[in-house]
């Protein structure tokens, strides 16, 4: 489930690479994995977002307190592809000097329905990974008895699981090699693995752990008291920040049966928390500041204004951004022509890059060594037609559309949704549309709504549009 930081580091060559010369060169360069601190395609976007939040949840951060108890509970939100990951690294290196920080990664196989249980199992298993990593002193028995605990209560053959393990590291233990916690990390990779590979034993083990959910959370806690003292007698910061990013490709069910019914074992962890979680969570009934007390949002770049009007700032950003991956001046006809992708964007960076990615395909396709405005059109036409595919039927979703792109807010336009269950169908509606990006979030002087551009020039859109105007 979360995996160590080093899973989603940007492989060497990539960092390394300078930006393409050349049409072939792009694919290397447009890749969507987080940027590490110093990375040199870090483009700094702070001034196309319209908010402090990312300032304020360091600032946050800051104010927390270990010593005293006073545990950072984070909630952070953000459309996919916004560069939250990112920015939680960069985040992460400048506030190196006070906190150690473990940054995990949602694994694939469970990005569907994860629930608290899996993510106790995967920090304990983090944790004692990390604790071998920095060389920690710990008593051997402490690690040994957490791992003991977690396969007595999840596997029915710990006898048998235990023995193997046992001959599988006798000889490394006679060689004097990673006597720290070897045997209990191998006994965690099996709980692990299980619970990865078949959802049988999944549901199984989940179900054994939840039925000890305070124990649970008092096994945790052990280790985590245990680490940040480690970390204090080792002369580093004892202030322990655990980041779980990627929960915000959760299903809205599963984030709102892991936070709302889970949440508050969740805040019992004792150790500085940031959650992602799905960005759809903001609407009611699923209100995380319900939960969390410290909640951010990393809204998209804006590439206009609320009033209609080009964002200068928002989309000198996003130039700026290609310009770090691509030799503009080289790979595109004019500057103009990587502003035009910038704008269509919608301010995603995830879209921004598959644009370019697109765009450089149309040229190569007809011949071409650069980037013109053909091609930038043809990549916006592509990117149109999947939200084409996605918003059917038509007359369901275009109305509901053009009214949020003419209100900038998402409230229902027939006035219908009063009773209970209108109106939960209507948060449905609008959750939908948020996850799938239909529907973008943006942030000025207060919050505000409006559709991904390219939806602006489907016909369906327009007819709607124009109805709604003259409704």
């Amino acid at each position: 489930m979360p995996t160590g930081r080093d899973v989603a580091r940007p492989a060497r060559s990539a960092l390394a690479l300078p930006p393409a010369t050349t049409l072939a060169e792009i694919p290397a360069q447009t890749t969507l994995e987080p940027l590490e601190s110093g990375d040199s395609r870090y483009v700094d976007i702070n001034r196309g977002l319209g908010t402090r939040d990312l300032g304020r949840m360091r600032v946050c951060l800051e104010q927390a307190d270990a010593n005293a108890s006073r545990y950072a509970k984070i909630a952070f939100t953000g459309h996919r592809g916004c560069g939250k990951s990112t920015a939680l690294l960069r985040m992460e290196h400048e506030i190196g000097d006070r906190f150690t920080c473990l940054h995990l990664y949602v694994d694939e196989t469970l990005v569907q329905d994860c629930q608290y249980s899996d993510l106790l199992l995967w920090l304990v298993h983090s944790l004692v990974e990390k604790a071998e990593e920095l060389g920690l002193k710990a008593p051997s028995s402490l690690v040994k008895e957490v791992a003991e605990w977690f396969a007595e209560k999840t596997l029915d053959d710990v006898a048998t699981v235990k023995n193997e393990i046992e001959a599988e590291t006798s000889a490394e233990a006679k060689a004097g090699a990673g006597a720290f916690g070897v045997v209990a990390l191998k006994l965690l990779a099996r709980i692990r693995a299980r619970v990865q590979g078949s959802v049988e034993q999944r549901q199984t083990i989940r179900l054994r752990l939840q039925r000890y959910g305070a124990e649970l959370i008092e096994r945790v806690n052990t280790l985590l008291d245990w680490f940040q003292q480690a970390l204090l007698d080792g002369g580093r910061n004892p202030d322990l920040l655990i980041v779980q990013d990627n929960l915000d490709r959760l299903p809205v069910e599963v984030g709102r049966h892991l936070f709302f019914d889970h949440g508050e074992l969740l805040k019992r962890l004792r150790a500085h928390m940031i959650f992602t979680h799905p960005i759809a969570m903001v609407l009611a009934p699923h209100r995380i500041g319900a939960v969390f007390d410290h909640c951010y949002t990393m809204p998209m770049v804006k590439v206009r204004n609320r009033d209609g009007s080009a964002c200068d700032d928002g989309l000198d950003a996003l130039v700026a951004l290609i310009g770090r991956r691509v030799a503009i001046d080289r790979v595109f006809t004019e500057r103009a022509v990587a502003r035009t992708l910038a704008a269509r964007s919608g301010g995603s960076f995830r879209d921004l890059l598959r644009l370019v990615t697109s765009a450089q395909q149309e040229a190569r396709l007809d011949g071409k060594t650069q980037i013109d405005q053909q091609s930038a059109d043809e990549a916006v036409k592509r990117l149109r037609l999947d939200f084409e595919r996605l918003l059917v039927p038509s007359d369901v979703y275009f109305p509901l559309l053009a009214h949020i792109h003419k209100t900038k807010a998402l409230t229902d336009p027939d006035g219908t949704a009063a009773g209970a269950d209108a109106a939960q169908n209507a948060r449905k509606f609008f959750s939908e549309l948020l996850f799938n990006g239909s529907v973008l979030e943006y942030n000025g002087d207060r919050n505000w709504y409006d559709v991904h551009p390219v939806i602006l020039d489907i016909e369906a859109f327009q007819s709607a549009l124009k109805s709604v105007r003259s409704g």
